[in-house]
């Protein structure tokens, strides 16, 4: 199979995997918010709910438990950005994209630490909205080009497209793992909090310093520092 094909055939199963990804759309404005949903409907996507208000948006992922939320960050202000941890304090596995109109630093810096999986910005097209949800339900994270431009513009460090290909690779558990070990954390601290064993945790490291490429596990602290605000 060429690349092409390859290329083809990736694309047509995930338009058959749309409709089993079922996606909320929180927005600030009725307006946007009906609009987006329409233009999701129409591309093959299950859009189960759309919210305008936070606790309407918290009420219809415990109901209808979607596989993921496009919440704006100016539903509520930096209080959207919460959702993600209330979400998994009840053991839901909804993934949450950012998705930003007025944004500012802080809140961008914010909400890189609360475990979001898509981060967009309204300069972005379409064709950037739906790589986001093909990205995201492969497991990966997704930045667009316009956020990457809007961290530029604040100064901020961005990683290369192979660094992301390489995050990419690791699961939700990996993540966390190298989130902890960017905080300078054991594998015994590591064993105790995640309540796994220790040999377990020493896997963990070993598994992802394989899927980043790097020599040994050693390398695993600064590479994790280096790319904390993308995890």
């Amino acid at each position: 199979m060429n690349q092409s094909t390859g290329v083809q055939e990736g694309t047509k199963n995930f338009a058959i995997r749309r409709r089993d990804f079922s996606i909320l759309v929180a927005q600030s404005e009725l307006f946007n918010c009906e609009v987006l949903s329409q233009l999701l409907r129409e591309q093959g996507y299950n859009v189960v709910g759309r919210a305008v208000e936070m606790e309407d948006t918290l009420q219809q992922i415990r109901v209808k438990r979607p596989k993921c939320v496009i919440v704006e960050s100016e539903i509520s202000g930096q209080g959207s950005l919460d959702i993600v941890e209330q979400t998994r304090s009840a053991n839901q596995q909804t993934r949450f994209i950012l998705y930003t109109r007025k944004p500012d630093l802080r809140t961008i810096a914010y909400a890189m630490q609360k475990g979001f999986f898509g981060f967009l910005y309204a300069s972005d097209g379409l064709d950037e909205l739906y790589r986001c949800f093909q990205t995201v339900s492969n497991g990966g994270c997704y930045y667009s080009n316009g956020f990457m431009d809007l961290l530029r513009n604040f100064g901020v460090n961005v990683i290369s497209d192979d660094t992301r290909e390489e995050l990419n690779r690791l699961t939700d558990r990996e993540r966390e793992v190298l989130r902890m070990i960017a905080n300078g954390d054991t594998c015994v601290d590591i064993a105790e909090r995640l309540n796994i064993s220790y040999r377990t945790a020493v896997n963990h490291k070993a598994h992802i310093a394989r899927k980043l490429n790097l020599k040994s596990c050693r390398e695993l602290p600064r590479y994790g520092i280096s790319v904390k605000n993308y995890l």
